[in-house]
């Protein structure tokens, strides 16, 4: 467990530092494949930008959602704590973050900037899609360095041990399952896919291309939510709470589902990328 690093002047948390890495890397990527796909690279970086704003904001309010219960259930205790220590309380309320809020607010900036500025909506989608679960993978190697997100016990292969930490006493007690880090692998063998099959219809003619719009993100979509509600299992923090025997993340889950399904079945769309802005290797025009 690593949480921090201490520069002597100001510790920098790293669960937050891995994910703005993963962030940056993929805006850097998706910056110089955005004219292959026929997007500005300036709507591709401040699309990312509304973006990010709508994650933040997103994953912050789903995790007090998740704590609202518990607030609600020990009000006065709650608004004593709040008079006394209001940095404490603030952060027991809104100091997490939930990915399936940061998912759907992320996916609101994105569409608010395309709104605004009328850009295609698919084809930014289409461009970022693959780079989701790329950022998500740092995020999770972010969790297990802070020790959040933790998993079940387990005395099997690759079992590991936390430090004691005052946040979370229980993590100490035996050793867990590394449910982050086998996320973030999970999501880098998905970005991994997903850019396959992206490149691979980009480099097709428009009239040779079988990925309608909007499929690489139900494929994306399908695949995550069937290996988040098995990942569930193997966590062993209840911070996000349940309802009956499900957690919260397996009945958003399950509620994402007819998504999903919109996503993948897109017959009357158009195929990715199809118009005359896309940038090929004989154009002339200039970027």
């Amino acid at each position: 467990m690593f949480p921090s690093i201490d520069l002597g002047i100001i510790e920098l948390p790293l669960y937050g530092m891995m994910f703005l890495i993963g962030f940056a890397v993929a805006c850097v990527i998706i910056h110089r494949l955005a004219p292959k796909c026929g997007v500005g690279k300036d709507d591709a970086f401040f699309a990312a930008i509304y973006g990010a704003i709508g994650l933040v904001i997103g994953a912050k309010l789903l995790y007090l959602i998740t704590k609202l219960p518990s607030i609600f259930g020990h009000f006065s205790t709650y608004v004593q704590w709040f008079k006394n220590d209001y940095i404490g309380a603030l952060n027991y309320a809104i100091g997490g973050m939930v990915f399936y809020g940061g998912l759907i607010g992320f996916c609101f900036g994105v569409w608010r900037y395309c709104a605004h500025f009328k850009v295609r909506i698919f084809d930014i989608a289409d461009l970022y899609t693959p780079f989701l679960p790329f950022a998500h993978a740092f995020g999770r190697v972010g969790c297990f360095c802070a020790g959040c997100c933790y998993g079940i016990e387990y005395h099997g292969h690759f079992a590991v041990k936390f430090p004691f930490n005052e946040i979370s006493p229980e993590l100490s007690e035996v050793e867990r399952f590394p449910v982050q880090l086998f996320e973030a692998f999970l999501n880098m063998i998905c970005f991994g896919v997903l850019l396959f099959i992206m490149m691979k219809n980009i480099k097709k003619k428009p009239e040779e291309r079988k990925l309608k719009q909007g499929q690489l993100m139900g494929i994306y979509l399908t695949y995550y939510l069937i290996a988040r509600t098995f990942l569930e299992l193997l966590r062993g923090d209840s911070v996000r709470g349940k309802i009956g025997f499900l957690s919260t993340s397996q009945i958003i889950s399950i509620l994402l589902i007819p998504v999903a399904i919109y996503f993948l079945l897109a017959r009357k769309r158009k195929v990715i990328f199809l118009h005359e802005n896309i940038i090929t290797p004989n154009s002339n025009t200039e970027e």
